[in-house]
């Protein structure tokens, strides 16, 4: 059966890496397909999972469209089995303007409850490791994401022990930047100590996340002390610092404050404002920072207002924010930009070392027997 480019855009999601080996030439449906060979592999081009069966369009095969019940689907070399089925990331756009219309919030719930999970097993396998700990970072996060924000994905994860004692250098991050919107990216557990021990903002923050998605109990009880007592004020605030000067040099000052990059603009100065206040690290949650630095209940009022709006629109909205937002932060990132250089609050994290090097090896042999 062929179809036409609108069909195609209605129905089916287009993919980069799936693959498709051909177990039968008959499907459920009784089509027929002689122009496909039994045990050969195929790229897969366009996928559409609808209520009650999956189709595929091979990159071999022009625009003819297949059933998926004839093939084993793979993603990364990795056995999909029939998780498809339940993986919004494969859901064609008519599903999701069904579920979207008659069930709110389940195709985002169904992302965090099965796509995530399966990439995180898909992971797991591909790789030979143990993800440790899994949560969403960016917008999502903080609590601004739009109706179409990407999916940040960030994790650490541990090889066998082997893997540590090797001379040769091995990379020690795995990028998995998939179709639909899902970016994952995870640190090594080495590497990610290394990290925590230099306070990385970055890292702190996966730690903080209000959205896990995976933690074994053991190793986020003993991180999260750590990550405290690695914590060092001054190193984060230079980090929120840079957040805002490079939004309002690259975006801001050129774009006329567009909402999206003024959020992350603002959230970056009243981060500051917050290590200053109690030399800790500021929450992840943007609403429980601006609750508790912004005094002015207007400007709390406006910064809700442009949340709601940046959550009920789309992610290259260009909308501009209102001019007393922008007046009441400017004194402010002024001041940080003043007092940055000169803040320098005393940081005790003696014998840390030792701790990090102690857990890691925890981890790294836990029910190996070593």
């Amino acid at each position: 059966m062929h179809m036409d480019e609108e069909y195609i855009k209605e129905y089916f999601v287009e993919v980069s890496r799936l693959t498709a080996v051909c177990r039968n030439n008959t499907s459920w449906a009784s089509d027929e397909y002689s122009d496909i060979e039994i045990g050969k592999t195929y790229h897969v081009s366009h996928i559409g999972v609808l209520r009650s069966s999956t189709n595929i369009m091979l990159s071999e095969m022009g625009m003819k469209v297949y059933n998926s019940t004839c093939f084993d689907l793979y993603e990364d070399g990795v056995p999909l089995e029939n998780r498809y089925s339940q993986d919004p990331r494969f859901w064609a756009p008519h599903l999701h303007k069904l579920y979207g219309s008659c069930r709110p919030g389940f195709v985002e719930d169904s992302i965090v409850k099965n796509s995530i999970p399966n990439i995180l097993r898909e992971i797991e396998e591909k790789y030979d490791v143990r993800i440790l700990f899994a949560a969403e970072s960016g917008s999502r996060a903080w609590g601004f994401a739009s109706k179409d924000s990407d999916w940040d994905v960030r994790f650490i994860y541990v090889h066998k022990p082997e893997w540590y004692f090797s001379i040769d250098e091995e990379r020690d991050v795995i990028e998995a930047l998939l179709d639909n919107d899902i970016d994952a990216v995870g640190w090594d557990l080495k590497k990610a100590l290394m990290l925590l021990k230099r306070s990385n903002p970055s890292l702190m923050e996966w730690i903080n996340s209000p959205l896990v998605y995976r933690a074994e109990k053991h190793f986020l009880n003993e991180l999260k002390p750590l990550a405290q007592d690695c914590f060092n004020p001054t190193k984060t605030m230079y980090h929120y610092q840079r957040i805002y000067m490079k939004h309002d040099e690259r975006y801001l000052q050129k774009q006329g404050y567009p909402m999206k990059r003024f959020l992350y603009y603002l959230r970056g100065i009243l981060a500051c404002q917050w290590i200053e206040k109690y030399k800790t690290l500021p929450p992840v949650s943007f609403k429980e920072l601006y609750e508790d630095t912004v005094e002015d209940e207007r400007i709390k009022d406006g910064i809700r207002e442009l949340i709601l709006l940046k959550s009920t629109g789309k992610e290259k909205d260009m909308s501009e924010v209102p001019k007393y937002l922008v007046d009441y932060s400017l004194p402010i990132a002024d001041h940080y930009s003043d007092i940055v250089g000169k803040f320098r609050p005393e940081v005790d994290n003696s014998g840390i070392s030792e701790r990090l090097n102690r857990f890691l090896y925890e981890m790294v042999t836990k029910g190996t027997g070593i």
